[in-house]
């Protein structure tokens, strides 16, 4: 797919990913929405870009986007659902309302932002692609509840792609850790990023390639996608896991949780 003159929707734009991936994706041609919480962190400035504040984290402010985006562009070719966040914590206590937060954002928003495409476009074609996580495939101990919203939405797509039209794409990137700040929205300024960790700027161009080719899967880290083949016939991964575990007990003991 020629990214030139698309009209893209781009959610969790204010930093990380988001802000690299729009830079990208200017840099391509495309006009480009791009919305946050706090959009002023957009700090880009090209004759291309909307920025426009948006919470996508219930079904008003969707709605309120996709009004937006088809009032400001006149129609939506790419809808890239970046936006999302995390906790590190180890569960101790039931907490309906903190698992409904995250899964409001991470999964909800992405679920009915597709549908919201389907229903917008109808048979004509579109891409819609949503930052998935390595954690969608192999959970992360200290992330679980996180590592619980990107299974889900994996689940979803995996499923969902079968009943697109032609020329539809659902798409996912599987980053692993990434060097951003979003570990740090979570709550866990004093958390070491997991590792192997890569930049948001290899994602970006890697998300930006996969559009272009209409990939399924985007896996920025060759090094995951090895680790996630000998896990799937003989369950390395477990070992990573309990490394990570012992990571977040400790965590806990240090913090009084």
């Amino acid at each position: 797919m020629e990214l030139r003159n698309k009209k893209i929707v781009l959610t969790g734009a204010s930093a990380g990913i988001g802000k690299e991936l729009c830079r990208q994706l200017l840099n391509e041609g495309a006009t480009v929405l791009a919305v946050a919480r706090r959009v002023e962190k957009i700090d880009i400035d090209h004759p291309n870009l909307i920025k426009r504040k948006c919470d996508i984290s219930g079904k008003e402010g969707v709605d309120e986007l996709f009004e937006m985006a088809v009032k400001e562009m006149g129609d939506i070719d790419v809808y890239v659902n970046n936006a999302g966040f995390s906790y590190y914590e180890v569960v101790k206590t039931a907490d309906w309302d903190h698992i409904d937060r995250i899964f409001k954002t991470n999964v909800y928003s992405p679920i009915y932002a597709l549908e919201k495409m389907v229903e917008l476009k109808g048979a004509r074609p579109f891409n819609f692609l949503v930052t998935a996580s390595a954690m969608s495939w192999m959970s992360v101990p200290g992330y679980t509840i996180y590592s619980g919203t990107k299974a889900a939405v994996r689940g979803f797509a995996d499923a969902m792609r079968f009943e697109l039209e032609k020329g539809q794409y659902l798409q996912q990137v599987c980053p692993i850790a990434t060097r951003t700040e979003f570990f740090e929205a979570g709550g866990s300024e004093d958390v070491k990023i997991p590792f192997p960790s890569q930049s948001a700027e290899h994602v970006a161009r890697c998300m930006v390639e996969g559009l272009k080719t209409n990939k399924r899967y985007i896996f920025p880290s060759k090094i995951f996608v090895i680790t996630n083949k000998l896990n799937q016939f003989f369950g390395v991964g477990s070992i990573y896991q309990w490394v990570e575990a012992q990571k977040a007990k400790k965590w806990a003991r240090e913090h009084g949780v």
